[in-house]
Parts: structure tokens; C-alpha cells; sequence
């Protein structure tokens, strides 16, 4: 016997539907009414949003203009006229329409914009001294056996050198001049914080908002990252001592840090008239290709003024995406391409318009797609299809891991060193003894602590680039586990990604790994794969330095936006990420 209830409702529904029958309409309940509180901060906080774009527009022409034809960019002229708008009074007209809104996209977006204009009033305030900090940084000099040499140069300076000894001397050489540059940066530290408390923004809170996750779970997240890989950075390290420098690990130290990590100048197979070309072959099957939409505007020419380094600008996010190379050959030169065609993917295929969604916010799923697709230069499939030999292969997949597993803990170090130091009553230099102790396997020097103002995050910028990096080897394994090995050859990897990508900077990095099925960022999968990558044996011993380019150290991330409380606002101009500062 068939249950009534079906029956009853077709009844219900051949009455509606005769014409003869009487119908009700059915009012919607009414929304409730907005408060007026909030209904009068739109119009200004619209405005702000406006001003915002138009500002970070200007300045990513300009910095366009500069990046490709040489032309001098003066990003002050840009803010002729902020002062109206850039005030204290705007940060907290937008932290109470964020108070009063519901949790949600509005409320994210407002987050986003609050976080923006918060970091560039507090960067406009510490101006002089960061221009203070980057003209030192650019025009000091420090004198090794009577030969003075730039301070810039440092890294790749230690990179370069093979004499132990010499690089001992080079290190504490650059000591007076490390601590000229510490002692603005420490003014600027301190002016920071007193900007900060203007705000009436409380320090944890600042930086979990320019984050999305709170200091406490970066700093466990960070801690993991080390005590899985102690023992494979420890061995990989002896290892290397004792083959590249004919030392015992005791023996060494943070100077010879560059040159143990410094990665092969691996030529042959990547002629410079490839470097493109096969970077778009790899995303063109999976239909990801961002320079083949008309929405990007793409420069790879070799203009002699053009600056050499990778950038991708979203001007206007995802309708004006803009990406400059300037191939130079090589497998480092191959690894930079895909990572800023990563960053392209990020910008040119999000289907988030809105400006603080789409442009504003925190870096972290920007950093995932470029990972992503520089790790391909490590794939074993990848570099067979490209057309290396498998020893060569096997050496250069060998000395990356060596450098990543490096920048890693480094950067997991620098979030637990800045953790630590702002607890109360801590010892800045005893803490930054133990945890960099930790973190690079060796005693520190008083040499070394010399350099710790240049690792302090007051909001934990480098968390951004771990979990980057972490969450990338989630996604890589996530696409291997459905769509095979070679999954950038799989369209339907393609059909996923672009699910991934789609919501932009809607999507935090916590969001983006459960949207692709993990319960949360995690290393296992990053420790696990590195560790493979270094199972076939250390590295083989570096040719001499014959081929090895003036930047041949440890690689900084390409042209992220500065952290917006580091100060510097996330603008899209580009500075050094966690790479930066330590040597």
C-alpha cells in the first residue's frame, strides 16, 4: 500500500495549479532592519575601498614602467593626497563596520581592508626609516684583506668562496656593517610598535588578522616542521661538510651555510629559448596557461633595461594580470619561470572581481600555486619528459632538496624565534641562540647574534611562506593520488585546479586545504617527499665555480607583496620574503 502522505501532496499540487483555484501570495519574512550605525559607515568605507584600489593601481604601473623599460618609479608621488584618507580615523571606521557585520564574505572583505590601510598608514610613519634601512642595505661596504666589498653582495659573496677560512673572515667582516643596518631596523621595530598602540590594535591580534591563523597555531605548526626534519637536516648536513668542505660538521658554521646550499649551475638542457616555452608546455594541457588569455599581458623580451628578476603584477584582479620574465637559460632560470607563471595561474584564473577579495589579503594561497608549479623542476617524470639524463636528474633534484629543506627550517625558525622573544621577560639573545641552534644544526657565533634584529617578525611573516610551502606538497600529493604521476598532463587536473583557484583570496589558506580534502596544513607530506628526494644519496660534489652567477645562494622568493605589518602593506611591490637578512 502506497503511503498517503505522496498522494496528498500531488493533490495540493493539481490544486495550485488549477487556474479556477484560489491563490495566496506568499510574502518572503521580512529582513531585518540594518542598523543605522552600519548603514552610515558604508558610503565612507566604500569610498576608502575606492581610494585603495586607485592608489595600488597607480603604484603597479608604475612599478610595470620601471620593471620593463627601466623608467624611475617614485611610489611617494602616489600618495599625494592620501593624507585626507589614510588616517587612523579610516582604520577605525572600517574595524566597527567589521564589528557590525555578520561573519561572511563582507566580513572577510572588510578584514582584508582594514589590514591594508592599517599597514600602510603605520608604513607611511616609518618611511624615513625604511628608506634609512634600504639605502644602507644598498650603499654600505665592509672591507675583507683591505678589499672593501658591498654588503648586498654578502650571500652570494660566502656562495662563491671556497676557502673556508675566507668566508670566515668575509662573515665577521660584514659584522659592523650587519649591525649599522640592526640598529635602524630596531628603531623601526620600535616605532612600529608605538604606531601599533595608536591603532589601538593589541600585537597577537594584528598578526592573526594579517595571517588568518593565530600565533599559537603557527608556532606548533612550525615546531613540527623542525623536530620532523632534525635528523634528515643533521645528516644531510655532516654529509655535506664533509664532501663540499673537507670539514667535520663541529667545524662549521653559518658562513658556510650559502655555499652548502647553493644549488648546481645546471645548463645544459634548459637553453634560454626553452625557459618559456616549456614552462607554458606544461600548463597548456591542463589549460592553465595565463599568458594565453587576453585578460594577461605577458613580457618576456631581453631589453637591456629591463629588470632581470620574475614579476607578476595583478593590476586588476583577474581582468588586468601582468607577468615579466627575462629568460636567461638554466634549470635555476627554469624553476623562477614556473614559479611566477604560479603566480599568474593564482591571479589570472580567480573568479573573485571584488577588490579585497581578490587583491587584498594574505599571501599564502599565492605562494601555494607558485610552489606548485616550481616543484614540477624536481618531478623525475617531469625533468625525463624535458629531456635530462637521469644522473643529472637525480644530482639536481638531490641539491634542491638540500637548499628547500634549508629555507624551510628557516623559516619555521624565524616563527618560533619571534614567537618566543615576545613572551614576557624573555632574553631576546638567549632565545635566538637556542632556537637558531635548533634550526641550522650549529653552536651560534657572537657573530651570528649579531644578525637577530634582521630575523624579527613582529607578525610572523615568514608563516606565510611555510605554510605555503607545506600545503603545496598537500596539493601536489592530493593531484598525484587522483589524476596519476604526470597529473599536469591531465585536463581534468586542470578542471580541479581551476575549482581551487576560483575563489581567490576568498579563500584562507586553512580554506583552500580543506577544499581540496585535507583536515588541515600539516607537514608529513613535505617532510615525506623531501626525504625521498634525498634517499638516493647527498648530492654529488659541486663543479667548480666556473658558471656560477653573482646570485648563486640561497634563492629569495620572487616578488611577493610586503608584509603589511612588517611594515609595507600588501601592495604587490616586491621585497625579499624569508630569504632575506639572516647572513
Amino acid at each position: 500500500m502506497r503511503p498517503r502522505l505522496p498522494l496528498l501532496g500531488l493533490s495540493l499540487l493539481a490544486l495550485v495549479g488549477c487556474p479556477h483555484a484560489p491563490t495566496t501570495p506568499v510574502t518572503p519574512p521580512a529582513s531585518p532592519p540594518e542598523p543605522p550605525e552600519r548603514a552610515a559607515l558604508k558610503g565612507p568605507v566604500a569610498t576608502l575601498s575606492v581610494k585603495s584600489e586607485e592608489l595600488l593601481r597607480a603604484q603597479d604601473e608604475l612599478v610595470w614602467k620601471h620593471w620593463i623599460e627601466g623608467t624611475p618609479a617614485d611610489l611617494a608621488t602616489t600618495y599625494a593626497g592620501s593624507d585626507a584618507w589614510l588616517t587612523p580615523e579610516a582604520v577605525a571606521q572600517v574595524a566597527r563596520l567589521r564589528a557590525l557585520t555578520p561573519e561572511g564574505p563582507d566580513q572577510l572583505a572588510l578584514t582584508h581592508l582594514h589590514a591594508f590601510l592599517a599597514g600602510e598608514w603605520m608604513a607611511r610613519q616609518v618611511s624615513e626609516l625604511s628608506d634609512g634601512v634600504a639605502s644602507l642595505e644598498q650603499s654600505l661596504t665592509f672591507q675583507v684583506a683591505g678589499t672593501d666589498r658591498a654588503y648586498r653582495n654578502l650571500e652570494s659573496l660566502l656562495a662563491s668562496e671556497r676557502s673556508a677560512l675566507r668566508r670566515r673572515e668575509i662573515y665577521q667582516g660584514a659584522t659592523p656593517a650587519v649591525r649599522k643596518v640592526a640598529a635602524l631596523v630596531v628603531q623601526r621595530s620600535a616605532k612600529t610598535g608605538e604606531l601599533l598602540a595608536q591603532l589601538g590594535l593589541e600585537p597577537a591580534g594584528w598578526t592573526t588578522e594579517l595571517r588568518e591563523a593565530t600565533p599559537e597555531h603557527l608556532g606548533a605548526l612550525a615546531a613540527a616542521l623542525l623536530a620532523q626534519t632534525q635528523e634528515p637536516w643533521t645528516s644531510t648536513l655532516a654529509g655535506l661538510a664533509q664532501r663540499e668542505l673537507q670539514l667535520p660538521p663541529d667545524k662549521i658554521g653559518r658562513q658556510d651555510l650559502p655555499r652548502l646550499v647553493r644549488l648546481p649551475p645546471l645548463e645544459a638542457g634548459f637553453p634560454k629559448e626553452e625557459i618559456v616555452n616549456r614552462a607554458r608546455a606544461a600548463l597548456r594541457p591542463m589549460q592553465l596557461d595565463p599568458a594565453a588569455l587576453k585578460t594577461v599581458t605577458f613580457d618576456a623580451t631581453s631589453g637591456m633595461r629591463k629588470n632581470p628578476r620574475g614579476l607578476v603584477l595583478g593590476v586588476v584582479v583577474p581582468t588586468d594580470v601582468r607577468i615579466s620574465l627575462k629568460p636567461v637559460g638554466g634549470a635555476r632560470d627554469q624553476r623562477s619561470a614556473l614559479h611566477e607563471f604560479g603566480h599568474g595561474v593564482h591571479d589570472a584564473f580567480t573568479e573573485e572581481k571584488r577588490f579585497e577579495l581578490a587583491k587584498l589579503g594574505n599571501r599564502t594561497t599565492a605562494e601555494v600555486w607558485a610552489a606548485l608549479l616550481e616543484g614540477l623542476t624536481t618531478d623525475p617524470a617531469w625533468l625525463a619528459q624535458a629531456g635530462l639524463a637521469p644522473d643529472a636528474a637525480r644530482g639536481w633534484i638531490q641539491a634542491v632538496a638540500v637548499q628547500h629543506l634549508f629555507v624551510v627550517r628557516r623559516a619555521a625558525g624565524k616563527v618560533l624565534y619571534n614567537l618566543e622573544r615576545s613572551r614576557p621577560g624573555a632574553d631576546d639573545v638567549a632565545v635566538y641562540r637556542s632556537m637558531m641552534k635548533q634550526t641550522y644544526g650549529m653552536p651560534v657565533t657572537a657573530d651570528d647574534e649579531a644578525r637577530a634584529p634582521l630575523d624579527v617578525e613582529e607578525t610572523l611573516a615568514s608563516a606565510d611562506y611555510l605554510r605555503a610551502w607545506l600545503l603545496a606538497e598537500q596539493l601536489r600529493a592530493q593531484l598525484v593520488s587522483r589524476y596519476g604521476a604526470s597529473w599536469w598532463q591531465s585536463v581534468e587536473a586542470g578542471n580541479w585546479l581551476r575549482q581551487m583557484v576560483a575563489p581567490g583570496n576568498l579563500l584562507t589558506a586553512d580554506g583552500l586545504a580543506s577544499r581540496m580534502g585535507e583536515k588541515e596544513i600539516r607537514p608529513e607530506p613535505f617532510v615525506a617527499r623531501i626525504t625521498a628526494m634525498l634517499a638516493g644519496g647527498a648530492p654529488p660534489g659541486i663543479a667548480p665555480d666556473a658558471g656560477v652567477r653573482p646570485d648563486a645562494g640561497v634563492p629569495e622568493p620572487a616578488a611577493p607583496p610586503v608584509d603589511a605589518g612588517a611594515p609595507g602593506g600588501s601592495t604587490g611591490k616586491p621585497d625579499g620574503g624569508p630569504g632575506g637578512g639572516s647572513f
